[in-house]
């Protein structure tokens, strides 16, 4: 540690297990509290090491990972080196502490080696295919974005932490995109609009619907990457500031996708979006056919004349006649979907991989919902969610299966949950 300190009033590293269904919330790997005279008030007080599975490394005194090794929780020191393996040729390091920028994770220990900075939801996760040693500083400044590793005395460093990291994967362990977009969490867009219109971005989502009236035959697709040293590309082609990051696309009636894909181009990180842009409404639809529409139904079961541009029911199904007459089929009209035969969706479908819920009305359902005796929750795009969940209007966590459902009054993990399905902590 820095003799040059001249004040700490805690240091503590604490590692202990969690498995991969934890909220995020819990993880505290390792803990330190570092507080310095030009600095006071600011610490760094966790991080956590797991492969892309979401596994715990377990971490040794020796790289013969001996049972007599592995390290218990209370004899981790800063300045030591452990080791650990990784089936997967990622790693994440998963952080907290108000403080986390002021930490910055190195692979190896070239002088001119970058340390790469936290993303805002305190992770960091990167890729190897040999044994790598990774470095944490802990600084008592903010170094910057670009800091090298030899610059220790100029942002008064800490602390450091040395995990050497063997790779015993069998090289067949490449991930999908979507795979790789969950594990590795540090390059995103910041915007993404369509024709003008921003498209609110989640973090844990990487596909997103538009829908446009069937008079658009084209499209502007605009972003904004977090970082301009990122590259990227929209439907195959490179853009940049120059471009202003935007490309203009034909639209064919029905579905439209394009990918967007960002990249670190000083690593191999990347982030392959998804954009499904719907063509399928009328020019005398509602002006913005991505809202909540409230749609006035006839009832023409007995009709003889074809109607355009307007609801209808056949045989005791709504549907919507195009500028012909024509029913559309596969698009979204606002908030109801329009099945491969026409028909309104109704009850639980599956669209582009995605499970979505439609009311009697035909609405598309958000937020929590009961469906016959389970809860399910569905994002403010429709999209029903799994996994662990924080809910921000409660502030509390909740696990929804791989089926959606919501579980309650048991235990997932070593994590317990009431009667409502709310962890109890």
């Amino acid at each position: 540690m820095n003799k040059n300190i001249k004040k700490i009033i805690a240091i503590a590293v604490i590692f202990s297990a969690f498995s991969a269904s934890m909220p995020a919330t819990s993880i505290n790997l390792l803990t330190t509290k570092a507080y310095a005279a030009s600095n006071s008030n600011k610490y760094f007080d966790s991080v956590g090491l797991v492969d892309a599975d979401g596994d715990e490394l377990k971490l040794y005194s020796s790289k013969e990972y001996k049972n007599n090794q592995m390290v218990d929780p209370e004899d981790i020191e800063a300045d030591e080196t452990y080791y650990a393996k990784s089936s997967t040729s990622i790693v994440r390091f998963d952080l907290g502490g108000v403080s986390s920028k002021y930490v910055r994770v190195f692979k190896g220990s070239s002088d001119s080696g970058k340390g790469k900075t936290l993303n805002t939801d305190l992770r960091l996760s990167t890729d190897f295919s040999s044994t790598t040693m990774f470095i944490i500083k802990v600084y008592g400044e903010d170094p910057g974005d670009k800091v090298k590793y030899s610059e220790d005395s100029t942002y008064d460093l800490l602390s450091t932490y040395k995990v050497k990291v063997e790779y015993s994967g069998d090289g067949n362990d490449k991930l999908t995109d979507s795979q790789y977009s969950k594990a590795y969490d540090d390059i995103y867009l910041d915007k993404l609009s369509v024709n003008g219109e921003d498209i609110p971005l989640v973090k844990s989502q990487i596909t997103y619907t538009y829908n446009v009236p069937t008079s658009v035959n084209e499209a502007t697709i605009k972003v904004k990457p977090e970082n301009d040293d990122y590259s990227v590309h929209i439907a195959g082609d490179f853009v940049d500031k120059d471009d202003k990051y935007k490309k203009d696309v034909d639209l064919y009636k029905g579905t439209n996708k394009f990918e967007i894909e960002i990249k670190d181009e000083g690593s191999s990180y990347y982030r392959k979006y998804t954009l499904i842009i719907n063509r399928g409404t009328s020019s005398t639809d509602s002006q913005n056919t991505n809202t909540t529409q409230t749609v006035d139904k006839t009832n023409n079961d007995n009709a003889t004349t074809i109607k355009a541009n307007q609801w209808v029911q056949i045989n005791g199904k709504w549907q919507y006649n195009d500028t012909t007459g024509k029913p559309v089929k596969r698009t979204w009209m606002g908030n109801y979907y329009l099945q491969d035969n026409g028909d309104m969706a109704t009850d639980w479908l599956n669209i582009n991989g995605i499970w979505y819920y439609f009311g009697v009305d035909g609405a598309k359902k958000t937020g929590w919902q009961q469906v016959g005796s389970n809860w399910y929750y569905f994002d403010s795009f429709g999209m029903m969610k799994t996994g662990w969940m924080l809910d921000d209007n409660t502030g509390k966590y909740y696990y929804l299966g791989y089926d959606g459902s919501m579980a309650y009054n048991t235990t997932v993990g070593k994590y317990k949950l009431g009667p409502n399905g709310a962890w109890i902590k």
